[in-house]
């Protein structure tokens, strides 16, 4: 269609004005954008606004604008997000024009325009957006590491307080398997009293009225102590004690004081109340002494003033009281039981041995005893004792995870760390968040060098714990675990995390452990500069740590050039502490080596051998000194040694094929050399080819 220069020139200012539109809302868009980001309080939004924005740049703006909708019918009042919104789709609009080209432009006005400014506006919103755009990438992705260290965090909560559940749920346990036997107790004495009491009453029609009426007194005393009116109670407890008929015998007076002192003591040990329970235990601790003045034989009331006293932590009143208690009641087993468990707290264990023992012999299948009597031979150090007590209690009680976690631990000092592993997973079994078991778990792996297992193991009880000492050993573990199986990238992150959290370590010796760990797996990935400074804070700690001047003496002796003085003085250091120092002797010997001291390379390198005979890197070294101290014949003789046990050492080979030279005894050298050839011929081939060139001449 044939337009005049006039329409031309309208077309062309129609199509500027879109353009320049255009660019406005890319301005508008990058303004929305960044005010989405910047104002919105939560990483919710800021994430949908992100989204629709890369949706928006691809061009897929209804993508864009329904993931902005969504987020609208939750939170209409949202300014900024409307505002992205209206901008997007000012955006469409702009760009999908009918008889739009690939540019959202007219294909035949396209050719007619200049638009070098407007390219240069465009371009700087859009170089402007994508400041932008990187910007709030950057903080998206500050927002995900800060979900992930919440959720890190919120992952140690739940294992620490799944770790607290799991140990309140092992005390709850012993504390109703104790509760149990004071009730099956408690029941025997009943009965014993009511039978006491019907033989009284046979002999006297009135004095079982008085006794049957103090009876009444008690019940009602316990009815008031059971809905917590502790003063309504007292004031039947004492019209019981006040009425009881003297014609009945002091025995049977103390029984009844007894039997009330009792009732007290199970009300304090079931109330919450801290100042209630002192209420409690005071009034039975009183009717206890009551009773022991009425019959001093009476047992229970003994057993009472112990407990008291053992909750006070007066251990010798309370172990005076309990062994009165088993001395008046020799076969009640919870009294020896308990009287063991005092013995034990006093660190009498042979004696705490003999009680446990006495209440296993009473009642065999009370697992408390058989487990306590375990833990006391543990610290007698009669493990097989202790293994077999803890095996009983296993069979009295298949779920009692503290017993195996002990089993465990004594196969795995015996080496027997097959049976240790098999422990250890029984008590994951009942318990799958035990970390000790876990950390013991891996230790076992360890040993048996399945690092894999070992490299789980340590992983699942770091996952059990928060910041603490354990949490500093297990990645230290870890660390070791991984170095051995040649994972030093991994090693070296366990090992540094263990090194920053040293601080939470209680003594020096385990901090020197756990620097020198990682200053060794510096070292051993060759970051000399960063393992030196590392290697220094163990000396400081420990100055006379052997380990770590060896590796420094032998990094001094890998310098270019090597620090020989250096090293030489680390290594004697070493040496005049512990003579019988292998590794001390052996680089000794090569460092008098490297400075042409013969004579003493010679000494040293024999001292090593003679500390470890069957070395034969050693035994090469000495053959090495030999040589190049000239004593060829003590060269020929060690080097021979060596291939007796060494076959394949094809180095030592060509150097006793040029001792041999050195002594004229060009066959025997040619003999190695032709060896050497036939076996590996390519080792050393050039050199090799060279010797033998020089001997045929």
């Amino acid at each position: 269609m044939y337009m005049t220069e006039e329409e031309k020139k309208k077309r062309k200012k129609k199509l500027i004005i879109i353009i320049s539109a255009a660019a406005a809302v890319l301005i508008l868009l990058l303004v929305g954008i960044i005010g989405c980001v910047s104002k919105g309080s939560s990483s919710a939004k800021k994430n949908v606004c992100n989204l629709a924005k890369t949706y928006a740049e691809r061009g897929e703006y209804d993508r864009a604008l329904n993931k902005l909708d969504d987020y609208l019918e939750k939170h209409g009042d949202d300014s900024d997000v409307w505002e992205l919104w209206n901008s997007i789709l000012d955006m469409k609009n702009a760009a999908g024009g009918d008889g739009a080209g690939a540019n959202g432009m007219p294909d035949n006005l396209r050719i007619d325009v200049d638009t070098s400014g407007i390219s240069s506006a465009v371009s700087d919103s859009i170089s402007s957006m994508r400041n932008a755009l990187e910007e709030s990438s950057k903080q998206a992705e500050e927002n995900r590491r800060a979900m992930e260290n919440l959720m890190k965090m919120q992952e140690n909560q739940q294992a620490e307080e799944q770790r607290r559940l799991a140990d309140q749920k092992a005390e709850e346990a012993q504390r109703k398997a104790e509760e149990a036997a004071a009730a099956e107790l408690k029941r025997q004495q009943e009965a014993k009293r009511k039978a006491e009491e019907e033989a009284l009453a046979k002999k006297n029609a009135e004095l079982k009225k008085k006794i049957d009426a103090v009876n009444d007194e008690i019940k009602l005393g316990e009815t008031a102590l059971a809905m917590g009116n502790i003063e309504e109670a007292m004031r039947h407890f004492n019209m019981a004690d006040s009425n009881i008929p003297s014609d009945a015998g002091s025995s049977f007076m103390a029984s009844k004081e007894s039997e009330i002192a009792q009732a007290l003591y199970d009300a304090a040990q079931k109330t919450d109340d801290p100042a209630k329970k002192q209420q409690l235990m005071n009034n039975a601790v009183a009717m206890a002494q009551k009773a022991i003045k009425a019959d001093p034989k009476d047992a229970a009331a003994h057993y009472i003033i112990a407990q008291n006293a053992l909750d006070n932590k007066d251990y010798n009143t309370a172990l005076a009281e309990m062994k009165a208690a088993v001395q008046y009641d020799p076969n009640n087993y919870l009294y020896w039981y308990n009287l063991g468990k005092i013995q034990y707290t006093l660190s009498k264990f042979s004696e705490a041995a003999s009680s446990f023992t006495k209440a296993c012999e009473l009642k065999p299948d009370y697992a408390p005893s058989r487990y306590n009597l375990g833990l006391t031979q543990k610290k007698l150090k009669n493990d097989t004792a202790a293994l077999a007590a803890f095996r009983k209690t296993i069979d009295i009680d298949p779920r009692h995870e503290k017993a195996y976690l002990e089993e465990a631990r004594i196969l795995a000092d015996r080496k027997d760390y097959s049976g240790a592993i098999d422990a250890y997973k029984m008590v994951l079994k009942i318990n799958n968040i035990n970390v000790q078991a876990a950390m013991g778990l891996g230790s076992a792996y360890y040993e048996k060098k399945n690092y894999a297992e070992a490299e789980d193991s340590y992983k699942r009880a770091l996952t059990m714990l928060s910041p603490s000492e354990n949490m500093t050993l297990t990645k230290y573990n870890l660390s070791t675990v991984l170095f051995d199986d040649g994972k030093f990238t991994d090693s070296e992150k366990y090992a540094r995390e263990a090194y920053e959290e040293q601080g939470y370590l209680k003594n020096d010796s385990s901090k020197v452990n756990i620097i020198y760990n990682y200053a060794l797996v510096l070292d051993k990935q060759g970051k000399i500069d960063a393992a030196i400074p590392v290697y220094m804070e163990v000396l400081k700690l420990n100055p006379d740590h052997a380990k770590t001047k060896i590796n420094l003496g032998v990094m001094y002796l890998t310098l270019e050039p090597p620090e020989t003085d250096m090293a030489l003085n680390l290594f004697l250091q070493v040496y005049n502490k512990d003579k019988n120092n292998i590794e001390a002797n052996n680089n000794l010997g090569k460092a008098y080596l490297l400075k042409e001291d013969y004579e003493n390379a010679v000494k040293y390198y024999q001292n090593a051998l003679r500390l470890d005979a069957k070395s034969d890197s050693i035994r090469a070294n000495l053959a090495k000194a030999y040589a190049q101290a000239g004593q060829y014949d003590y060269a020929k003789s060690t080097y021979t040694e060596l291939l007796k046990t060494d076959k394949e050492n094809w180095d030592a080979y060509i150097e006793l094929a040029k001792v041999c030279m050195q002594l004229g005894d060009n066959a025997g050298a040619e003999k190695y050399l032709v060896y050497v050839q036939e076996k590996n011929p390519n080792y050393r081939k050039s050199e090799v080819s060279n010797l033998l060139s020089s001997i045929s001449q």
